[in-house]
């Protein structure tokens, strides 16, 4: 049906494909019944429906009469699955609430229940912070004892040598009877020292100088009268002298080496078989990313539209998938843009197709690249 609606109206199945964006080998599944060949169930529905209401039909029709022609097929094929099995028949169910007796209950807690850990636990506590500040109490005073005989041992190593203290003798000192060496009374104040030192009974301490030399003062340099006549030498100025800066090394800027800069290579335009349709950039092999041109000439006498398509693969095995195009010639500018970084690295292939007003086209264009992000 489909087939005989396509040439009573004579369009071609390329026509087809450039209006409804469908493929040619899934348009001659359709029209051929080859419903294995097509992607699925669900897009070919999808298919069939766009292609009957390209053709003037009634897209629901046509659907029916598909699910006619192939209800049979599927209900034998889906006899033994769940969706073949009849439910299962129906029966009564009471959801009426129902009497329960209730269970009684003692009053009170059960002693089994009664958990003896938190008590344990906050007893154990008290009797740390008990310890503890009995501890810290008993100890307070060898800590702090021994705190200040640390501080004062260390005040005396930071303070360096003192002088030497003076000796603590046992008895009673009298300033009268100090007798300097060499005087005649050394009997008499041994005496007034003896019977006084009695009388006190030797409770106080006499202190002793020892003998460390009392250091004494330079004497004073003696000053002669200088001569009226004698000028006062005048010291002399000093003078500064600089002293010169340290030089710095400065390192000489290295020279640029003759190492060649690698110039691009050229862009080799693919070889296209007829001048209608030429690719002239990107070039073959190119590694190219991102967003790229496709540079070109798309004309003919009878010009209806041109497409750009582009295929996984060197040799296009997968088939193409259109990306861009438009229904006016265009003579060396740019045919279209395809965003490469929503594909995967590797090898793929370009072309471009012109199609005139009776749907045929010439050879189209193709270009191998190679795409790295």
């Amino acid at each position: 049906m489909l087939r005989e609606r396509r040439e009573a109206i004579g369009i071609s199945l390329a026509e087809v494909e450039a209006a409804t964006r469908i493929r040619q080998k899934y348009l001659s599944a359709l029209e051929s019944d080859d419903w294995h060949l097509l992607p699925g169930e669900v897009v070919g529905r999808g298919f069939l429906r766009n292609y009957a209401e390209y053709l003037g039909l009634d897209g629901n029709e046509v659907l029916e009469l598909r699910r006619q022609a192939v209800d049979v097929s599927l209900a034998a094929a889906l006899a033994n699955t769940s969706a073949g099995t009849s439910l299962p028949p129906e029966r009564q169910v009471d959801y009426r609430p129902k009497e329960v007796d209730l269970k009684d209950e003692p009053d009170g807690i059960p002693r089994s229940e009664i958990r003896l850990g938190p008590f344990l636990v906050g007893l154990a506590l008290v009797a740390l912070v008990f310890l503890g500040w009995w501890g810290i109490s008993r100890l307070s005073g060898p800590i702090g004892a021994l705190w200040t005989g640390a501080r004062e041992r260390t005040a005396q190593v930071l303070s360096g040598p003192e002088a030497t203290p003076t000796t603590v003798v046992a008895g009673v000192v009298n300033a009268q009877n100090i007798t300097p060496p060499g005087g005649g009374q050394g009997e008499g104040a041994g005496g007034d020292a003896g019977s006084q030192a009695g009388g006190l009974g030797g409770a106080a301490p006499v202190l002793v100088p020892t003998d460390t030399p009392t250091p004494t003062a330079p004497a004073a340099p003696v000053v002669q009268d200088a001569p009226a006549d004698t000028p006062t030498p005048v010291p002399p100025t000093p003078t500064f002298t600089p002293v010169p800066p340290t030089p710095t090394f400065t390192p000489e800027p290295a020279l640029p080496t003759d190492t060649p800069t690698p110039e691009p290579l050229p862009v080799v335009a693919p070889a296209c078989p007829d001048p209608r349709a030429v690719i002239t950039a990107p070039g073959v092999n190119q590694v190219v990313n991102g967003v790229i041109g496709v540079m070109g000439t798309a004309v003919h006498e009878q010009f209806q539209y041109y497409k750009l398509e582009y295929a996984e693969g060197a040799n296009a095995a997968g088939g193409f998938i259109y990306f861009a195009g438009a229904n006016g010639p265009v003579n060396g500018g740019l045919l279209g843009s395809l965003d490469t970084r929503a594909l995967p690295n590797g090898a793929y292939t370009i072309q471009l197709t012109v199609v005139d007003q009776t749907g045929n086209f010439p050879p189209p264009c193709q270009v191998s690249v190679v795409i790295q992000n």
